[in-house]
């Protein structure tokens, strides 16, 4: 009678942990999941470029960059305005660029590295020739607000479209690496 007693317990025991675990498809919520509009880009790190007849000038933390980051990251997109287009950062880790969700283009891919830290592997589509990848460190999301720092490779000739019609001195580097501080906006 024991044993009847001891294998009738450990069969309702089962059932008990079985039932409460029905209906508990607990869906993982992606914490920086969404489509963001790109509201502010700032120089972080004051760096120097060689200006022709100015020598090296001085580009200053909070310089905003805000139009040539938009241009750099949304360039592939054909849109009408900057503040129309976005970036969707979806729960299966893809990204697409979009303008107002018409024909959004695959950008690539994205990783939650940490509760601080996002790895952006931007394709060649969305940054020819080769793409780029990007960490973003120091992210915090406050209720809409996405804020977070990138280091940004920008070639010599961006750099030189920025200062037009000022010149770049020959000595200017190929690459100047620029780290910058975004905030985006979730639409």
């Amino acid at each position: 009678m024991k044993t009847m007693n001891f294998r009738l317990l450990a069969i309702l025991l089962i059932l008990v942990v079985f039932i409460s675990n029905c209906g508990k498809d607990e869906k993982v919520v992606i914490k920086f999941a969404g489509d963001y509009v790109i509201t502010e880009a700032l120089v972080a790190e004051t760096f120097s470029i060689p200006v022709t007849g100015f020598g090296d000038y001085p580009v200053t933390v909070n310089t905003p960059v805000t139009a040539a980051i938009q241009t750099a990251l949304l360039s592939a997109v054909d849109c009408s305005s900057a503040d129309k287009s976005y970036i969707e950062l979806r729960e299966d880790f893809s990204i697409f660029m979009s303008c107002e969700g018409a024909n959004p283009l695959n950008a690539g891919t994205w990783t939650e590295v940490s509760a601080t830290e996002l790895m952006l592997n931007l394709n060649s589509t969305a940054v020819p020739p080769m793409g780029i990848p990007l960490t973003v460190t120091e992210v915090v999301k406050s209720g809409t607000i996405l804020t977070g720092n990138t280091t940004v490779p920008f070639p010599k000739a961006f750099i030189a479209a920025i200062i037009a019609p000022a010149t770049l001195e020959d000595s200017a580097l190929p690459i100047y690496y620029v780290k910058i501080s975004l905030k985006f906006t979730q639409k």
